[in-house]
């Protein structure tokens, strides 16, 4: 057990380190340019590889979410944590969403990891969700939500992100 709690606590300590899935890879976003640039090493791997970090961020899949991703977690070849988000540049505002532990990587720092590193990611961007939060959950949101601008609170998405809310 205890060499699983260690291999949990690797995971979240590297959360910064993150291998980028691109969406398309025929026109490369300006951020993904910019991170090629900066760290070539994480981009020497193809998507079918084995990243070279236990984190991954890829496009959420989701045909009426488009410009969703998902920011996930891997102990070893395990899923052990993934929680969907979307950032909307223009509002420098991201919302994040159903956030997922699987069995026995609850409550072991991922969750926050996580968060941090998407912080990190996109600074100077104001976190909501769009739902609200089960009662089991808000000690968790107001946890993690200690001095992050937006605090994590319920917020309808902008019309850049849903532009069908404009029609």
């Amino acid at each position: 057990m205890a060499e699983k709690e260690t291999a949990i606590h690797a995971v979240a300590q590297h959360a910064d380190h993150v291998h980028w899935v691109r969406e398309r890879p025929d026109k490369p976003t300006w951020r993904e340019r910019f991170r090629r640039w900066v760290y070539p090493e994480l981009y020497r791997f193809d998507e079918t590889s084995t990243p070279p970090s236990p984190w991954v961020d890829r496009p959420a899949g989701h045909y009426e979410r488009e410009g969703w991703r998902i920011r996930a977690a891997y102990v070893g070849s395990d899923l052990a944590f993934q929680i969907e988000y979307v950032v909307c540049e223009p509002c420098e505002i991201g919302w994040v969403e159903s956030p997922y532990s699987s069995e026995g990587y609850t409550r072991c720092g991922l969750a926050s990891a996580a968060l941090r590193s998407l912080r990190h990611d996109y600074p100077g961007v104001q976190w909501h969700t769009a739902g609200g939060h089960f009662r089991e959950a808000k000690p968790f949101w107001n946890s993690v939500s200690v001095n992050v601008p937006g605090g994590y609170t319920q917020r309808e998405r902008c019309h850049h992100v849903e532009p069908w809310r404009t029609q």
